[in-house]
């Protein structure tokens, strides 16, 4: 099995990858430009020296550096194996078995793979000079990289587009682990290990652990660190950065609430008060496990918002959250506090020396000036690294010597300080766009291509300032755009704008802060010294607006109710519009250097001549006027964003000087969202314009003729324009632009008939449009790289010129009208990514294919296509071909076996009834779906020799049997036969398959496992799950079980118990017969255990060995007698309708236990040990007629403080329940804190009713003081009763679930039967409602001398189940 990369312990490498090649062939060319690009991308790379070739032996650094590097790109060129020491690079890297990405440069993976061609000499030389056993070493790990997955440089029109590719999947490599940790993790493996065991994440409980520590010192890498090492155990997940900065913003908590929320189950709510948040959080987060990061916390209210306490969360939930302040990490959510310390002395050097020489140490003469930096840096990563950076490239010790003067100066612990040695180094216009980004951009986590379009509309040289920025560790790119800075140097920035001047805002040359801003503008104080002002009231915007729709609604409704409400004072008519904010232009007018300004959502008074005319940079979304005013003129404004503004026309039409008084430096105009706009201004006014994103300006008919005439212009975004018919047939000047997007204007027909003049574009995207037809002038399209058409339902034809387009990469054709596809299509020889998805007219494929010879991924879904073309062989670079549900496609050809470098194989929902033996070619295929192939018989014997294939999925297919072979398929991990009903076997030597991780093989007719089953080493997840031969469709032949099969008992082999890293096991229906035997035990990672529906009549006393088994179920055991003692590791427990079950062992152990359901087990005696189950939520005992007396009095207060639900036989409800609609009242200063609903019922047995283990007729309604039903939902009732004898349920739901929520005062909540009821035969004998206050059940201490009115709920309950 090749090793996976999230497999590697990728926080240890010293460099991301290792670039083996050959010198004489490339260094100087191919592999230059490849390590330089790596490097701009922030890979760490190891090129190895020039100095460093030739010899006998590998040189010791080398061995070292394969050693330190978590991947390699070997670039196997002509003269690669001319060199034994690129060979024995190759061999060991292979040796080390991970990730090996390779670039034949020139030559053909299979003269690789064979030795063949360029090759055949090197090696005979070799072995005439070392003998064939050595060289046989070489063989094979030239063998073993021919066979791998790579790139073919033959195949590309330059080098450079080569290169990008590799950029691309390098870096998704580099990323894979979920986050980016440091480029340099220097000291962090010991410090994720000593957190790892508190955080025991084995264990069932909820841990908090948070990580305290002073700015700087590393405590978000850590999180980051730890994360990424647990992070594939948890469904659920969410890592949260700079909460202190958004939760100072408006809003900021709900904010992140949202967020978490998002993060955690990708679903969102509508919450205007932390308060609803809250409640929100704390319903979800109880429901499953979870882990979540808090970044950045420094104030306790941020946890009470996000996480209060361990309680909310779900067993097993882990809690991560790093503060400076130790204050904030309260008890009842932090379980330890992981206190940070500073890195040591040699951790320090090494981090320091990475940043400044590359490497783990420093060079000789530098020894002792970088063991100063590093003492008086106090071993702060930050500072190491930023410190460091900064001496990057400097070879002289003298300037070295005034760094370290200028360190010496420096208060030890002054982080800031050794930060702003850095900043101080940089020239004026670094210094410039380092303050904005600290004060201003990262705020706003604006994206790296906006600011640049900021900055040089500033006249900066905006791609290498951001460049050197990020070289010096000043500043990062998170997310492949968002520019991102430490929160200590933002702070450094945001600390240097406001020693400008540390009483008066007025006077910095940046205002970020609300408050400030407010402030100067309020009160008339802006000065000159101001450049900068961001200020957004887009929240406060959306409930304004939220808050008029409700006004609406209500007024439309009941207006004299509205009249009431509102005007409770008839003469305060107040307007809702009077909340809107409201600004004087004239506040700007002594702003004479203003250059940045963000106003979003804000209204305008005055005269706008007011307005800085210095501005390069405005921000106005939601701008209110239909038109900008005619006396606003900023001469030298460069970029202006009014997205989602009410603008109708962009400028007011008056004219000066016989022009229009705008801008002529503009270039970039965002009207993104501008939903009243119906035409685009005159653009002749703008010549240097080089974005326009007119994106979603849905009202928007005409475009002016001028557009064409915008020589500068790169990018035009017209998407979702769907009132647009017409695009100007004259684009003369439109040379430079690269991207076209006219994706979804649904009334466009067509283009230009002469593309001619758009000779730079690169993307062209016409998605969802009406064009009818392609113009014939297409071909001069020369650097045209992406051509979509996806959903062009009036398209039935491509020009023949389209062949033309010799820089086409991607083809996009999906849903289209397209009739058929012109021979021409195969002169695409640069083509990468062809898919014909849904085009129904399409029925063949041209042999022209054959030509298509840089295809890499073919999809053609839901196509009318009859056969592939025998020339299909061809496509020797194809790695994806789909025909998903091509319901015409009978048969492969057998060119298939040809595609050499086909990696995924989908054949879903076809009719194929067979695969060609030479299918078995594809020594590359790593993926083969064939799901619902229900006409596929068999596999042929030649898939055993697919030894790359990791995933097989045959689900619901006819075949009757797999071919030996397949057990040669031994990096196979994922094989899936679900519902291949007539498979009645498994090969004999299964056991070879020693990387299969999953095996699903449910509704199948295997009975019996092979005697080596036990020896899938490496086995995770086995389903078999049978289903009941009633459940089986009747009507088909193909698939339904003959009866013989569904007679046959499963027999486990004596080798299962072997599987010790099986942790999901589901076995249900599968007829499982007798004892389970003893050695069980053995499968110790065991989980998830479902053995439902079978004979077993006893359980092993060795299953209490399963030590991390949470999930055990065992309904419908009808001969099982006995429960043995369990793991205490349970979290739930099933044994519903086992009828014959009378004993359970002592479940007292069971301290994690959630959920034990044991309805319909009439014979049971007794439930030892319940009373101490603090953990339980959930008990249903329904129909237990034996029992229930004795459980009713091991009912504690313990265990019932906690209960949600509890099912048990019984007739009456508490007399201090409320029999009947409750109406209800708030009580001053006691909050609510949940709803206890009991109710009883009755089921007739003789009624037929549908089989479910829940009934859902019962429903809770609240009803506003006018009746109307505000909230219903159904009783939570499991445990359908096989007895007409009275059932108890009683349901408490707390106070973050919606039944309480949405309680006022003067509503009634009500219980009813639903009407007609799904139960027949169910009845609704009485129930009762009873309101949980505060202070209502929080006493712990012993209540028997109590008064009846004063103890708690939970000891009442324990009192009326006592008597019950």
């Amino acid at each position: 099995m090749e090793e996976r990369w999230k497999d590697l312990p990728s926080l240890v490498f010293r460099w991301d990858v290792f670039l083996s090649f050959s010198g004489e062939d490339t260094r100087h060319n191919f592999t230059h430009c490849l390590y330089e690009e790596l490097l701009q991308n922030n890979i760490r790379t190891f090129l190895k020296d020039e100095s460093l070739e030739g010899g006998n032996d590998l040189a010791p650094s080398l061995s070292t550096a394969i050693e330190e590097s978590a991947a390699y790109i070997a670039v196997i060129s002509e003269n690669y194996a001319s060199s034994r020491w690129c060979l024995e690079e190759l061999a060991r890297i292979l040796e080390r078995k991970r990730r090996l990405l390779p670039v034949f440069y020139k030559v053909e993976p299979s003269d690789v793979r064979w030795q063949k061609g360029p090759f055949v000499k090197a090696f005979q030389y070799l072995e005439q000079l070392h003998g064939e056993e050595k060289v046989r070493r070489w063989r094979r790990a030239m063998e073993k990289t021919g066979d791998k997955k790579g790139w073919v440089s033959g195949t590309r029109n330059d080098n450079s587009r080569l290169i990008q590719d590799i950029i691309t999947q390098i870096s998704c490599e580099v990323n894979n682990i979920p986050l980016d940790v440091a480029k340099h993790p220097v000291g962090i493996k010991f410090r994720v290990e000593e957190v790892m065991k508190l955080l025991d994440v084995k264990s069932n409980e909820v841990r908090a652990v948070g990580f305290q520590g002073m700015g700087g010192i590393g405590k978000t890498t850590l999180a980051k660190a730890v994360y990424n090492k647990i992070v594939a155990q948890f469904e659920h997940r969410s890592f949260i950065y700079d909460i202190r900065e958004t939760s100072s913003q408006h809003n900021g908590l709900v904010s992140l609430q949202k967020k978490l929320i998002h993060d955690l189950f990708n679903d969102k709510f509508h919450a205007d008060e932390v308060s609803e948040g809250i409640i929100k959080i704390k319903e979800r987060v109880n429901e499953k496990r979870v882990l979540i990061v808090l970044d950045d916390v420094d104030d306790a209210s941020q946890l009470d918002a996000l996480a209060g306490a361990r309680d909310w969360f779900y067993n097993g939930s882990r809690i991560i959250i790093t503060t400076r302040d130790k204050k904030a990490l309260r008890k009842p959510l932090v379980n330890d506090i992981y206190e940070m310390k500073e890195l040591h002395s040699i951790e320090s050097l090494e981090l320091f020396s990475y940043h400044v020489f590359g490497r783990g140490k420093p060079a000789d003469n530098f020894l002792h000036l970088s063991e100063q930096v590093v003492s008086l840096t106090g071993g702060l990563p930050l500072a190491l690294e930023v410190f460091g950076a900064s001496l990057f490239n400097k070879k002289r010790e003298k300037e070295w010597e005034e760094a370290l003067e200028k360190l010496r100066s420096i208060q030890p612990g002054n982080l800031l300080e050794v930060l702003k040695i850095s900043y101080n180094a940089l020239d004026e216009e670094e210094k410039c766009v380092f303050l904005d980004i600290a004060c201003l951009f990262v705020k706003l986590r604006m994206d790296r291509e906006s600011a640049i379009d900021i900055f040089k509309g500033c006249g900066f040289n905006a791609e290498l300032v951001i460049k050197n920025l990020a070289e010096k560790s000043l500043i990062k790119i998170r997310d492949g755009s968002t520019l991102w800075m430490h929160d200590q140097l933002r702070d450094m920035g945001q600390g240097i704008a406001r020693q400008e001047n540390l009483t008066d805002p007025s006077k910095h040359s940046r205002l970020w802060d609300r408050h400030d801003i407010m402030d100067v503008l309020t009160s008339g104080k802006g000065t000159g010294e101001i450049q900068g002002i961001i200020l957004d009231f887009k929240e406060d915007h959306k409930k304004i607006s939220e808050s008029k729709r409700q006004s609406k609604i209500r007024n439309k409704k009941h207006p004299i109710a509205y009249l009431k409400e509102n005007f409770k004072n008839p003469f305060d008519f107040k307007a809702e519009e009077d909340k809107e904010v409201k600004l004087c232009t004239k506040m700007f007018q002594p702003m004479l250097n203003l250059r940045l300004l963000q106003i979003n959502y804000v209204n305008f008074e005055g005269p706008f001549k007011h307005m800085p005319a210095d501005l390069k940079w405005l921000q106005w979304k939601g701008c209110p006027m239909e038109a900008l005013p005619s006396d606003f003129c900023p001469r030298k404004l460069a970029v202006i964003d009014l997205s989602e503004s009410k603008i109708k026309q962009v400028w007011n039409q008056r004219l000066w000087k016989g022009r229009y008084k705008i801008t002529e430096e503009l270039q970039v105009l965002n009207l993104h969202g501008c939903y009243n706009l119906t035409a685009t201004p005159d653009f002749s006014a703008h010549p240097k314009l080089v974005k326009l994103n007119l994106e979603g300006c849905q009202e928007l008919r005409e475009i002016h003729k001028s557009i064409g005439d915008l020589s500068m212009l790169r990018h035009f975004n017209l998407r979702r324009c769907c009132k647009l018919e017409e695009f100007p047939n004259d684009i003369t000047g439109l040379r430079k632009l690269e991207t076209l997007i006219l994706s979804e204007c649904y009334k466009l027909t067509k283009l230009p008939d002469d593309l001619r003049p758009m000779k730079s574009l690169t993307e062209l995207l016409l998605d969802e449009t009406a064009i009818v037809n392609i113009p014939d002038s297409i071909f001069h399209l020369e650097k045209l790289e992406r051509l979509v058409l996806r959903g062009c339902l009036s398209l039935k034809q491509l020009p023949i010129s389209i062949g033309k387009l010799l820089s086409l990469r991607v083809l996009t054709l999906d849903r289209s009208a397209l009739e058929e596809i012109p021979e021409s299509l195969g002169s695409l020889k640069n083509l990468e990514r062809l898919s014909l998805v849904a085009c129904k007219s399409i029925t063949a494929i041209p042999d022209s294919f054959h030509n298509l010879t840089s295809l890499l991924e073919l999809f053609l879904d839901a196509s009318s296509i009859e056969e592939l073309p025998d020339s299909i062989g061809c496509l020797s670079h194809l790695e994806q071909l789909s025909v998903t549900r091509c319901r015409s496609l009978r048969k492969l050809p057998a060119s298939i076996g040809l595609l050499s470098s086909l990696v995924e194989l989908h054949l879903d929902f076809t009719p194929i009834t067979v695969l060609p033996d030479q299918i078995g070619d594809l020594n590359m295929l790593e993926k083969l779906k064939m799901i619902d192939c229900k006409l596929h018989t068999c596999l042929p014997n030649s898939i055993g020799k697919m030894s790359n294939l990791t995933t097989l999925i045959l689900q619901n297919c006819i075949i009757t049997e797999l071919p030996e072979s397949i057990c040669l398929l031994v990096k196979l991990e994922v094989l899936k036969v679900n519902k291949c009903k007539q498979l009645s076997r498994l090969p004999d030597s299964i056991g070879k398959l020693n990387n299969l991780c999953q095996l699903q093989m449910g509704e199948t007719s295997v009975a019996v496992l092979p005697e080596d089953f036990g020896k899938l080493s490496s086995l995770r997840k086995l389903k078999m799950a049978k289903r009941l031969h009633s459940e089986q469709p009747q009507n088909d032949e193909h698939t339904a079980l003959t009866k013989e099969d569904h007679h046959k008992s499963m027999v486990l082999p004596v080798s299962f118990s072997n599987l010790s890293l099986l942790y999901d096991l589901d076995a249900r229906y599968c007829k499982i017969s007798g004892m389970i035997p003893d050695d069980f035990e053995k499968l110790s990672s065991l989980q998830t255990l479902l053995l439902g529906h079978n004979n077993i009549c006893s359980l092993p006393s060795s299953l209490r060995g399963l030590s991390v088994l949470t999930k055990l179920s065992l309904p419908y055991c009808a001969e099982l007698k006995s429960l043995p003692s369990l793991p205490p590791s349970l979290v739930f427990v099933d044994v519903t309708s086992c009828t014959a079950l009378e004993r359970i062992s002592d479940l007292s152990n069971l301290e994690s236990l959630e959920e034990l359901c044991l309805a319909n087990c009439p014979k049971v005696v007794d439930i030892p040990g319940l009373e101490c189950l603090k953990s339980l939520r959930r008990l249903y005992m329904a129909g237990c007629t034996t029992c229930h007396a004795v459980v009713k009095r091991r009912l504690s207060k313990v265990s019932l403080r906690h209960m949600c639900y509890l099912s048990i036989p019984g007739s009456e409800i508490p007399n201090w329940f409320v029999p009947e609609v409750l109406s209800f009242s708030s009580l001053k200063n006691r909050r609510i804190k949940g709803v206890v609903i009991c109710v009883v019922l009755s089921l007739d047995q003789q009624k037929e009713r549908m089989d479910s283990p829940t009934i859902v007729d019962i429903q809770a309604e609240i009803l506003d003081d006018r009746l109307r039903q505000k909230y219903s939902s159904s009783l939570y009732l499991v445990g359908v009763p096989e007895t007409n004898e009275d059932q108890f349920y009683f349901c408490r739901y707390p106070e973050r679930h919606q039944l309480v929520y949405f309680l006022r005062d003067g509503f009634k909540l009500q219980v009813t039967l639903r009407n007609p009821p799904i139960f027949t035969g169910l009845e609704l004998k009485k129930y009762g409602i009873h309101l949980v206050f505060e202070d209502d059940d929080d006493y712990d201490g012993n209540e028997e001398s109590l008064d009846e009115t004063q103890l708690s709920l939970s000891e009442k309950l324990v009192k009326f189940f006592g008597l019950l």
